[in-house]
């Protein structure tokens, strides 16, 4: 595993560096689906900003509240960020309360800007998984991994023993999966998706991140249980069919903004 980061004299934090990364480059991709949206590009740094800054702050300050004696007792604790020092939730309720104050301010259309924040997320969290790789927060089960990731795996050297390796056990790289999975989604919908309907296009993204996590967590070790299924790959089920069937009765709009499109146009209806 890989804890650091080693940077000459110095050694940077692999999971906090990695999460700063993630920010920026999740920021720059919904920049980038936001131009196509018509959005302001300063405008969405800024929104990403101040979210990702409140969304440290109040996780935080959660932190310091559940353990309040230790940090009453040492209060200089509080700007000594570790691993285990934030909460998620009350991170992600304050970034998302930061984010729509923020687009009421600027009077921002708060719709065109979920769908560029579906991207902009899918691309972090390639970063991220690749951050669970490197320091080993998500461990796979036993088995040979794909032959493009055992050569991979194999030139990176002895990462791949210490991330993959345990008692001589190679185990699934689960969070490259995810990274990789991710990673194709964000690229084929940016180049070959169908902009015309951004709403419908991000349903569709997130659809195939469900699709995605349903198959991938299967290889996911120590996870809890549901049956035969894991717990998150149920909740990816859940979340696959009800985007599926949302997506089917919304099709139709489809077809009608061709028609209506062919009509405006002058060009016959096809046989």
């Amino acid at each position: 595993m890989y804890p650091s980061l080693p940077l000459g004299p110095l050694s940077l934090p692999t999971a906090q560096i990695l999460a700063i990364v993630a920010a920026w480059f999740g920021l720059s991709v919904m920049a980038r689906v936001g131009r196509r949206l018509q959005l302001d590009p300063d405008m969405i740094w800024n929104l990403g900003t101040i979210a990702f800054a409140a969304g440290v702050i109040v996780a935080r300050l959660s932190h310091a509240v559940q353990f309040w004696s230790v940090y009453r007792a040492e209060p200089l604790l509080l700007i000594s960020i570790r691993p285990g020092g934030l909460l998620l939730w009350p991170g992600v309720v304050g970034s998302l309360i930061a984010a729509y104050v923020y687009l009421i301010r600027v009077g921002a259309d708060p719709r065109p800007v979920g769908v560029a924040a579906v991207f902009g997320l899918l691309a972090g969290g390639v970063v991220l998984e690749i951050s669970n790789f490197l320091t080993g927060a998500v461990v796979g089960t036993a088995g040979v991994p794909p032959g493009a990731l055992s050569w991979m795996m194999a030139w990176i050297g002895s990462s791949y023993d210490a991330v993959l390796s345990q008692a001589a056990v190679v185990r699934h790289p689960i969070a490259l999966y995810r990274a990789v999975g991710m990673m194709l989604i964000v690229g084929s919908f940016l180049f070959w998706g169908n902009w015309r309907r951004p709403g419908r296009l991000a349903g569709q993204a997130i659809l195939a991140l469900a699709v995605l996590r349903l198959f991938a967590d299967g290889f996911a070790a120590d996870s809890h249980l549901l049956g035969a299924l894991r717990v998150s790959q149920v909740a990816a089920l859940v979340a696959a069919a009800g985007l599926a069937l949302l997506l089917a009765q919304t099709a139709g709009g489809e077809g009608q903004l061709q028609v209506a499109e062919r009509e405006e146009s002058g060009t016959p209806p096809e046989a």
